[in-house]
């Protein structure tokens, strides 16, 4: 059952929790370190991934919080945004088109975050993406925001002027898009299939709902300093900026990646 209280003792909160930008920094990384990334369940669901995306609180609560389990962008980040705005922060549901590895962003409604207005200012809070990505919240300015030897930026799209791009910088490598997005609130509604054709996907997720689902497991979680995600056998961990990328070929190598993420006994 959803609780603040429970909540705030899970991700290990004890400081303040007014609406300020420091109560947002510590909420953001202690969620990222402590309920990992992890569609395993959802990518049983197939193509049909995003009927799922208007969640049941509480049982998501009692899986992911209470439970110790791992969960994918729209079960993460609705948990963190009913945190939020119980806390009394201005909170938006974003979505956005991830880059793909030939550069093309994905759709519009790929990927669910939010946004969260404070003092006038609009910060990036995303704890439901594999990565690699920002621990702490990135403000909406073009201004190069340092953090955990990265540095990340919000952009206006260079070809079409309705987007903005957030960029990100690890050490040794060149500003690279990750995704893209409408500085728009969006509505759970813009999910749902047509009622008078049930059978048809809406073709503005098509392409990521056969995509995130797919046979691929992907899991990642954060530490203090960086990231570890794992796609199916490729492993990335960022660490202070800097990059390594294994394949983790041995069944105990990646048995014991799988333990870390999720923190299970080996």
């Amino acid at each position: 059952m959803y609780s603040i209280e429970s909540y705030l003792a899970r991700l290990g909160h004890t400081g303040p929790v007014d609406p300020t930008i420091e109560t947002l920094r510590s909420l953001h990384k202690k969620h990222l370190m402590t309920v990992p990334f992890d569609n395993s369940v959802n990518a049983e669901r197939g193509a049909y991934i995003w009927d799922f995306v208007e969640i049941d609180v509480d049982q998501a609560f009692d899986s992911l919080i209470t439970g110790g389990g791992g969960g994918t962008c729209f079960e993460l980040s609705a948990l963190f945004r009913r945190l939020l705005t119980d806390l009394g922060f201005r909170v938006d549901l974003l979505a956005a088109g991830v880059r793909g590895p030939d550069g093309s962003f994905g759709p519009d409604l790929e990927h669910l975050f939010n946004g969260v207005h404070i003092d006038g200012v609009v910060w990036l809070a995303d704890v439901g993406f594999a990565g690699p990505s920002f621990l702490e919240p990135v403000r909406v300015t073009a201004e190069p925001q340092e953090q955990y030897g990265c540095a990340y930026r919000v952009v206006p799209h260079t070809q079409d002027e309705r987007y903005l791009v957030l960029e990100r910088k690890a050490v040794g490598t060149d500003w690279q898009p990750v995704f893209r997005f409408k500085l728009q609130s969006r509505t759970l509604a813009e999910w749902q299939r047509d009622p008078t054709q049930p059978e048809v996907l809406n073709p503005e997720w098509n392409w990521a709902g056969e995509l995130v689902p797919s046979t691929t497991v992907i899991r990642a979680r954060a530490f203090d300093t960086g990231q570890i995600m794992l796609i199916g056998r490729r492993c990335l961990t960022v660490d202070n900026g800097r990059e390594e990328f294994r394949v983790l070929v041995r069944p105990e190598d990646y048995a014991a990646t799988v333990s870390t993420i999720l923190r299970q006994a080996v």
